[in-house]
């Protein structure tokens, strides 16, 4: 019976699939008088188009491979949903950057609707809600209001250099540890003391999933949007199942650390923080200030460590660039000087900087970014965009442009220096998205990376890990693929530059 059941279902999407496919081809006919061609791309499939070439895992990867055959600007269709890749930075800029009608993002079925993370703000069309969203964040979160953040960001570096002195080989889960303080104690005033903290424990289990089933291919719901009416007890609809449990889980990230703030107000006892200034300050909704807090904690922590892991990998790969880094240092700040470099070193150190751009692109932890929504027919290079696609900037592409970054897969600072550094496109351009939806955390996330970066440099030497034979071992490049790339675990030598490194990460407590 099961059988049965389940060919109708297929049966039943197919019908229908073919039906919409043919309105939809027949209206685009109507809206695009001048019979302007789609974007190229690979030859579909009848009926279910290029849904069974989509890569459910790194598609990046294989846009940028069908970049070299088709260009800048790909058209796929999975079923009846078209699709724009976006290859390079001109173009994205072009369309996402420069015209509002890229600014929304499309429906998403498994995760908006079943997994309930409708209300993210990532994640929220271009609407109302989303103007009140970025209404709120703005004054918080502008480069000049970050510094207000200061201490709660530094406190967590620190945090994060004693682990490193005390369990290096745990650098990987304490990364996470550190960027989940850091967002904690920032956005809701909240003190983290331990990896096993349950915010940390909850927050990790309700965003594993989420970056998992976001783009097109990831989820069959995603293409096929009927699924979501099956019965959980159905067979085939283990995702509805699935979902059901990570619902629970995105409930409570978003509200337990929430509610304890709006307790600690009510008691007196909350610790200034982003949260509980809007709740005292501001003239909106409550719901409002829950899923903006929300927000920049999902977006916030899980990206916050992403990228702390790639740098620590670059540095383990890459020592000529960590030396060259450690001898700034050494230089401005002085290795007897008896303090860490701080924000307003910045300046100062180029090549630190440097080397935090160069983390930015060597491997871009949102290699795909968050998907667009075109909400009216557009044309561009001579190629016809029609409405209510979904549009994906290929961020792991732009990263890779070899008219760009001469060898792009090296991770060389020194590309960004000197006159000809001038002219190299600054990665932040296009890692923190592009027009209306650039991340509005970027200011915050730029301090308290560069912050750990410096202060990792100055205190500590990377090196490859040895076998039991003293040969070195090569550290493998993989990934934990999703909306948010992870580097996977690997080994490496983490140890402090001196006994008076150790002694100056103690004393900044």
């Amino acid at each position: 019976m099961s059988g049965l059941n389940l060919h109708l279902v297929a049966v039943l999407l197919v019908t229908i699939s073919a039906v919409v496919i043919y309105r939809r081809h027949s209206g685009a006919a109507t809206r695009n008088p001048g019979r302007l061609p789609y974007p190229p791309g690979p030859k579909p499939h009848p009926l279910v188009g290029h849904a069974l070439l989509i890569p459910s895992e790194s598609s990046w990867i294989t846009f940028l491979e069908w970049k070299k055959i088709y260009g800048d600007i790909i058209h796929l269709r999975a079923l009846s949903q078209n699709i724009i890749v976006l290859n390079s930075y001109k173009v994205a800029r072009d369309l996402i950057g420069k015209r509002h009608i890229y600014a929304s993002r499309p429906a998403f079925p498994m995760v908006g609707e079943l997994m309930g993370w409708a209300r993210i703000g990532v994640l929220t069309p271009y609407n109302e809600t989303l103007k009140r969203y970025r209404k709120l964040i703005h004054p918080m979160m502008s480069r000049g209001a970050v510094k207000r953040y200061v201490v709660e960001q530094r406190t967590a570096v620190i945090a994060f250099l004693e682990t490193l002195v005390n369990e290096p080989h745990e650098f990987h889960r304490n990364s996470r540890f550190t960027a989940g303080k850091m967002i904690m104690s920032t956005i809701y005033g909240i003190k983290v003391d331990s990896a096993d903290d349950e915010y940390i424990t909850i927050s990790e289990a309700a965003m594993a999933p989420i970056v998992k089933v976001v783009y097109p291919g990831a989820a069959y719901v995603n293409i096929f949007p009927v699924l979501k009416y099956v019965p959980s007890w159905f067979p085939g609809a283990q995702f509805k199942r699935n979902a059901k449990i990570w619902r629970k889980l995105a409930e409570r990230m978003v509200d337990h650390p929430f509610e304890s703030v709006k307790s600690a107000m009510a008691a007196r006892s909350a610790r200034p923080s982003f949260t509980s200034i809007l709740l005292q300050e501001e003239n909106a909704s409550e719901e409002d200030i829950k899923w903006v807090s929300g927000t920049l904690y999902a977006a916030g922590a899980d990206t916050t460590a992403a990228v702390l892991a790639t740098f620590i990998l670059a540095m383990t790969i890459f020592p000529e660039a960590q030396k060259k880094a450690q001898q700034e240092i050494d230089r401005v700040i002085g290795s007897n000087s008896g303090r860490l470099p701080t924000l307003e070193d910045r300046e100062d150190l180029p090549y630190v900087e440097s080397i935090w751009k160069e983390t930015l692109r060597w491997l871009p932890v949102t290699p795909l970014g968050a998907p667009h929504l075109v909400t009216e027919d557009d044309t561009y290079g001579g190629y016809y965009i029609p409405a209510q696609s979904t549009v994906l900037a290929n961020i792991w592409a732009m990263s890779r442009d070899e008219t760009t970054y001469a060898d792009p897969d090296r991770f060389w600072p020194e590309r960004y220096e000197g006159e000809k550094g001038k002219d190299v496109l600054d990665p932040r351009l296009f890692v923190f998205g592009f027009g209306r939806r650039t991340c509005a955390g970027a200011h915050f996330a730029e301090s308290s990376l560069f912050m750990a970066i410096s202060c990792i440099l100055a205190t500590f030497d990377i090196s490859k890990a040895r076998d039991e034979q003293g040969q070195e071992i090569e550290p493998e490049i993989s990934f934990t693929a999703g909306l948010i790339n992870h580097v996977n675990p690997f080994k490496c030598d983490i140890r402090p530059r001196s006994a008076q490194a150790i002694a100056l990460i103690r004393s900044d407590h």
